[in-house]
């Protein structure tokens, strides 16, 4: 791996030993950097983005490569800063291998928590994966199956998403799939994450949003009421992909020093653009 794993394995006693603290602000990365257009992220002046908050490290490149890109995902209807992170695949013999970026919160999240992030896939096939993870710094073989919670708007073998935690997830099979070159607005809810040495059952949801559908619940605040009544398909009053998943009797939470990692697999690249966290909102007003 392209990361520092020195750094990941003395992070990790720190990770334990502060894990209950919780924030009560919010994270953001809106990808605004003072970089050059595909400068690789890591290097000077691409460690994170002018207006990042909420971090206690800087972006380093897991797998594949990570670069800056200045095409913004932009929605009518809502804030977006400039430029995106172009995440390209390591390239094997027969397919296109895992392409991903991590970077560590500096405070936790329990309790309720909101999120969401944007999201445009290149060239998919039925193996292609893509979403943003939730991991301990140390973990070797980084992947949606042993990550704390994973969200992804496509999974492999399917045309669909699936949210899930602890070997169990929620595979979507209905709804309006990803599309290459096309925009997506993902917006997730945790209930109940508990806090560092606590159990509870987390209660996952996730949405995903085409353009219009974004634009739309973006007018409405993103009631929550609409999005759950919502059928599954691609016109604007309804919803690309809705899934929901229990977790019982985990104590995986949302923790300081805890990873966030922007995922993808067999994709020839996918841009991913305002990644946020809150206690009180899916999206970020920056």
């Amino acid at each position: 791996m392209k990361f520092n794993t020195y750094l990941a394995t003395w992070l990790l006693p720190i990770l334990l030993v502060t894990a209950s603290s919780s924030l009560f602000g919010e994270l953001y990365e809106g990808f605004d950097l003072s970089g050059k257009p595909n400068s690789s992220f890591g290097s000077k002046n691409m460690l994170g983005g002018q207006t990042s908050k909420g971090w206690m490290s800087s972006w380093q490149v897991g797998s594949g490569d990570v670069v800056f890109s200045k095409e913004d995902i932009n929605f009518e209807n809502l804030p977006s800063t400039g430029g995106s992170a172009k995440i390209i695949g390591e390239r094997k013999e027969n397919h296109i291998g895992k392409g991903y970026m991590i970077r560590q919160l500096s405070e936790g999240f329990v309790g309720t928590v909101f999120g969401s992030f944007r999201v445009k896939p290149g060239f998919l096939t039925k193996d292609s994966v893509f979403g943003l993870l939730f991991s301990l710094p140390n973990v070797e073989e980084m992947s949606p199956k042993n990550a704390l919670f994973s969200i992804a708007p496509k999974r492999w073998g399917s045309s669909f998403g699936m949210i899930g935690a602890s070997g169990r997830s929620y595979k979507i099979t209905d709804g309006e799939p990803c599309k290459k070159g096309q925009s997506y607005l993902v917006i997730w809810k945790m209930i109940n994450v508990p806090k560092a040495g606590d159990s509870s059952t987390i209660t996952l949801s996730f949405w995903v949003l085409n353009e219009s559908q974004a634009n739309y619940y973006a007018g409405l605040g993103f009631d929550e009421k609409a999005l759950n009544l919502a059928e599954p398909g691609p016109e604007k009053n309804q919803v690309s992909q809705y899934g929901r998943q229990d977790v019982k009797d985990t104590k995986r939470g949302i923790f300081k020093g805890v990873v966030l990692v922007p995922f993808n697999y067999n994709v020839t690249n996918v841009l991913f653009d305002e990644i946020f966290i809150s206690k009180d909102r899916f999206v970020s007003t920056n």
